[in-house]
């Protein structure tokens, strides 16, 4: 498996883990970007990317992008470590589309290779949604509806932008909130640039304490085992 070039991580506590991870080994011919969090300035973000210097000067790009996720599957739990196969996004529940046929694959030979190193991860298909999905009966309901283990807010904006310019791309992800566990509405704390904002975070967390508290505790885990991951990536 050749190198990547660039990781793409959601700025913020999730960006961080993955620098400190990186930081015992210097690794200068990897680039880590932090990207706006799901949102309309993603597809902006990546335009300006694709444009700049930076990207049309590596000869063969390759993007590793890492983060958290919610699951969709009583089968994955909170710390698991996720390498996406596919992608999709959320469609009407009138559409007569059948949805296995509007599913993206990310690059099978890169995540087959990245499965394969890492012995404990799980294969799955993603769901990316333009809002948090905050309720634990609407992640039930979502991962009935649809094909999917997992969802985000960046995947398939990220793969189709990348892939329609020929640009190799894997995800990892890890599971940071549970199939049955409600979370507070972050709705607000995301600002239009795709920035979380700290004020309106803190107001979110006050109103909501138990939520809150619980996705405090399920956010230290995953983003420990993200940064945990992201030594054992750079050995591969």
């Amino acid at each position: 498996m050749r190198p990547f070039n660039f990781i793409f991580v959601p700025q913020g506590q999730e960006y961080q883990a993955v620098v400190k991870g990186l930081q015992p080994v210097q690794l200068s011919n990897i680039k880590v970007l932090a990207i706006p969090i799901g949102s309309e300035y993603l597809s902006v973000y990546l335009k300006e990317w694709l444009k700049s210097e930076v990207a049309k000067n590596q000869s063969s790009i390759q993007v590793l992008v890492l983060g958290l996720c919610g699951s969709l599957s009583a089968h994955l739990k909170v710390g698991d470590i996720v390498i996406y196969q596919n992608c999709l996004s959320l469609i009407s529940r009138n559409s007569s589309q059948n949805l296995k046929d509007i599913l993206v694959p990310w690059d099978l030979d890169l995540a087959l290779a990245l499965h394969q190193r890492l012995i404990s991860s799980h294969l799955v298909c993603g769901l990316t949604t333009d809002r948090v999905i905050n309720s634990a009966t609407e992640k039930q309901q979502l991962g009935q509806l649809y094909p999917v283990e997992v969802v985000d807010m960046e995947g398939l904006i990220i793969l189709e932008s990348l892939t329609k310019a020929g640009i190799n791309v894997a995800m990892v992800r890890v599971i940071s909130d549970s199939l049955d566990q409600d979370l507070p509405d972050l709705t607000t704390a995301i600002g239009r640039d795709g920035k979380l904002q700290i004020l309106p975070l803190i107001k979110v967390l006050l109103e909501h304490p138990i939520r809150g508290l619980q996705l405090i505790h399920s956010g230290l885990k995953s983003l420990a085992i993200l940064q945990q991951l992201t030594k054992k990536l750079q050995q591969l």
